[in-house]
């Protein structure tokens, strides 16, 4: 079979047409779906490995982007009375967090109502993934909670470590020791 010179270009040209197309669907992939790899990675990580964020007016002091999600998500569920938009600020069940909330997990509704709070987060200087959060309420109340890094692998994944209740006093773990006055 003998070939011309025309058909090899246009040959060649469906090549170049192919891989203008392949590369033009995977960009456009990419621009749907920025993340991916990183969605499997935080399914893959656990239930606590993505970081949550949410919307809530605060002035933050110290806090990095993730701290900050969290933050707003706390006084969200706060100020909604929320157990569901609480679940999302302390660890799962699945990785030993609260079974449940009661009325002194929401004992700030009102502090929160009563205006924009200030919060710092002072950092743990012995470990990293330790923190504790100051909260500074518009009414003149303080309130400090603890948050830890509930997955060591991912940076994304702070959460309150005091706020719930538990089966059992989390203090009462081996190697824990609680002294009283």
């Amino acid at each position: 079979m003998n070939v011309d010179a025309g058909s090899r270009r246009r040959m060649r040209g469906w090549g170049v047409f192919a891989a203008v197309a392949v590369a033009a669907g995977v960009l456009l992939v990419r621009w749907l779906a920025p993340d991916p790899w990183l969605t499997i990675q935080d399914f893959a990580q656990g239930p606590d490995a993505a970081a949550p964020s949410c919307s809530w007016p605060v002035h933050l002091e110290k806090a990095n982007p993730d701290q900050a999600g969290l933050i707003r998500c706390y006084l969200r569920a706060i100020v909604h009375h929320s157990t569901s938009e609480l679940r999302t600020a302390v660890r799962a069940r699945d990785d030993d967090g609260p079974t449940g909330f009661s009325a002194a997990d929401f004992a700030h509704t009102q502090d929160v109502n009563s205006g924009t709070a200030t919060v710092t987060v002072v950092d743990n200087d012995v470990d990293s993934a330790d923190a504790t959060v100051v909260i500074r309420y518009a009414d003149g109340v303080r309130q400090e909670l603890d948050i830890h890094l509930a997955n060591p692998s991912s940076p994304d994944s702070w959460r309150f470590w005091d706020v719930g209740t538990y089966p059992s006093d989390p203090n009462d773990q081996p190697g824990v020791s609680v002294s009283t006055p």
